[in-house]
């Protein structure tokens, strides 16, 4: 007789569960049409005609089912009611290394070993035959060599209608698989959690509610917050309030599409700073293809905004100098033009007072305005200067008498210089002028306070490579800093960017030009130096000019005296491409008694090798 174990989703049988009658006593007197009877969980037990194979799906070919059964790529047994084994597929014979006929018929004792055979007796089979079902029970198998096979057994039990097992249908994984699979997972997690807590970015994990659930040293160090405080709060709860609706794109972008993002969003790090953060988030499915977490992904690029935006001011700076040098030079021609002439016409105008007056009016005028020229070029680094080597802590000690009469008495004056005899190279005069200029803005600066102190002081400072890194136009090296400090109402944060731009001043209608500062940078640039401002409001401000150290020694050579020369009519060389300009110059030296001769341009011979 045949069997066939059928669900409630289709009869499942096995080819070969019995090699015998010794049961069929036990379905022939059940009573019921067909021959079947209700099992546990819904199964049944049914009979069948066909002799010696047991159907999967009723009338389909014996030959396709046995295939079936015997290919499957798990472990299967199945076991009669006696516990003895009926059926088994390839993957079992493998495994346990026996043949089908020395493997049906044995009791599944014979092939388990004694802790095995215990735990059966003792914890499983009192609920198996209560319930009708084992899950993932471990096992061990004794193979035909006698060595041993761990496995995970499950199996379901179908019960006659007394209430016993009959037919026995237990599937076995082996340990060796299960547990190569468990080390590779428990090696992929490691690997991840190495490479999370490694990492030389911020990275954290999120819980699908936006929750921080891990985060990694450098995601703390970035923002200045340890991870207890991190891991108390919402990713929402540090990021900017303006870029909020940016992260949560970034969130609606991986549930809707699946795929991850990025973009520049500002965290809120510790003692209020704002960090400019390049963000990755990605997203984590479970088995249901569902997101139930997030990777978030953190480079700081603060530094590289910050690189940028003085590179950006830089260009800017560089721009407007290029225009108002250029004006300015032209400017400046045609002024030295008109008080060339003037000049000229004053001498012819001696005995004409009223005459006399008015032209000097005019010089003094154009010379005004030629002076304002002058501040331009110098911001352009347009202007002539006249550098040497020179003293910086003799120069400012030498101010000192016209520094206190140019800032008054109510402002305390106070010079602290380094030690040694720093020297730099840079035009004295221009030097002198850029500190006086510093000294009287702090003036103007703290007299709203009715006094204030007013320092000046030298130190030496090595600019290095990171901080080249963030001021491109500034190269490595050792400088000597000049520092003019005030303990005025200093300057609002959103103005710092302007201060050196030409007129710009924060002073009433009339009362500044807005050149003064424009110029000193320009004069400090012209010199290969670097200049910052910091201010803080109500604190006061100070500007840092930075010369390029020569020596600390001191011992310059002095220039030989020159000897005194013979008095010989001069012949001088003008070269001018503007005419007006030229003339004016040509007849100037020939007032003086100098022989002039003028050019547009001059062409140098070439010589051969």
């Amino acid at each position: 007789m045949t069997w066939t174990i059928a669900k409630d989703s289709g009869a499942v049988s096995f080819t070969n569960w019995l090699g015998d009658t010794s049961h069929d006593d036990i379905l022939g007197n059940l009573g019921t049409p067909d021959g079947a009877v209700p099992v546990s969980g819904g199964h049944t037990v049914g009979s069948n005609e066909r002799k010696g194979h047991f159907e999967i799906f009723p009338g389909q070919t014996k030959f396709l089912y046995d295939d079936l059964f015997f290919h499957m790529p798990m472990m299967i047994l199945v076991l009669d009611g006696d516990g003895k084994v009926v059926g088994c597929n390839k993957s079992t014979l493998e495994t346990l290394g026996y043949s089908e006929e020395e493997l049906t018929g044995k009791h599944c004792f014979e092939i388990l070993d004694t802790e095995s055979q215990q735990l059966l007796r003792r914890d499983v089979f009192p609920e198996f035959f209560n319930s009708g079902f084992i899950g993932n029970t471990s096992l061990s198998f004794i193979k035909k060599g006698m060595q041993r096979v761990d496995v995970l057994v499950s199996a379901i039990g179908y019960k006659n209608q007394t209430g016993r097992v009959e037919r026995t249908v237990a599937v076995l994984t082996d340990m060796r698989e299960h547990s190569q699979t468990q080390a590779a997972l428990r090696q992929s997690e490691q690997r991840f959690r190495n490479s999370f807590e490694a990492a030389a970015h911020g990275m954290a994990i999120l819980t699908v509610d936006g929750r921080l659930s891990a985060v990694n040293e450098a995601f703390c160090e970035m923002l200045g917050l340890s991870e207890l405080d991190l891991l108390s709060r919402s990713l929402i709860d540090i990021v900017d309030e303006d870029d909020v609706s940016k992260l949560q794109q970034l969130v609606t972008r991986i549930r809707d599409h699946g795929k991850g993002g990025h973009g520049e969003i500002r965290f809120k790090g510790s003692e209020d700073r704002t960090l400019h953060v390049l963000t990755s988030v990605s997203g984590v499915r479970d088995g249901n293809g569902k997101v139930d977490q997030f990777i978030v992904q953190a480079v700081d690029i603060s530094t590289r905004q910050k690189a940028e935006e003085h590179l950006r001011q830089a260009q800017k700076m560089e721009a407007v100098g290029q225009l108002t040098g250029g004006i300015a030079h032209d400017f400046n021609n045609l002024l030295t033009v008109v008080i060339g002439n003037l000049q000229l016409v004053e001498g012819a105008l001696e005995g004409n007072d009223k005459a006399l007056k008015r032209a000097r009016e005019a010089i003094d005028a154009a010379t005004k305005g030629s002076e304002l020229t002058k501040q331009l070029l110098a911001f352009a680094r347009r202007q002539s200067l006249a550098p040497q080597e020179l003293k910086v802590n003799d120069l400012i000690e030498g101010m000192s008498g016209i520094l206190q009469r140019s800032v008054g008495e109510d402002v305390s004056l106070r010079i602290d210089l380094m030690e040694g005899d720093p020297e730099v190279k840079a035009d004295p005069t221009q030097l002198e002028t850029s500190i006086l200029n510093l000294a009287i803005n702090a003036r103007d600066a703290m007299k709203q306070k009715g006094n204030g102190r007013l320092t000046i002081e030298t130190s030496f400072e090595t600019l290095d490579r990171e901080y080249c890194a963030e001021h491109e136009e500034v190269e490595p090296g050792q400088y000597v800093m000049i520092a003019v400090s005030d303990t005025g109402d200093g300057i609002p944060k959103h103005l710092l960017h302007k201060v050196f731009q030409p007129f710009f001043t924060t002073k009433e209608v009339g009362k500044g030009t807005g050149l003064g500062l424009s110029m000193v940078f320009g004069f400090i640039k012209q010199s290969g130096g670097h200049m910052k401002v910091y201010s803080e409001e109500g604190d006061g401000t100070s500007f840092k000019m930075y010369l390029p150290l020569r020596s600390m020694s001191g011992d310059i050579p002095k220039p030989k005296p020159e000897e005194p020369k013979k008095e010989v009519k001069a012949k001088i060389l003008v070269v001018e491409d503007q005419e007006s300009v030229r003339d004016v110059a040509v007849e100037f030296l020939e007032s003086f008694g100098y022989e002039a001769v003028s050019y547009t341009h001059l062409t140098l011979p070439t010589t051969s090798a």
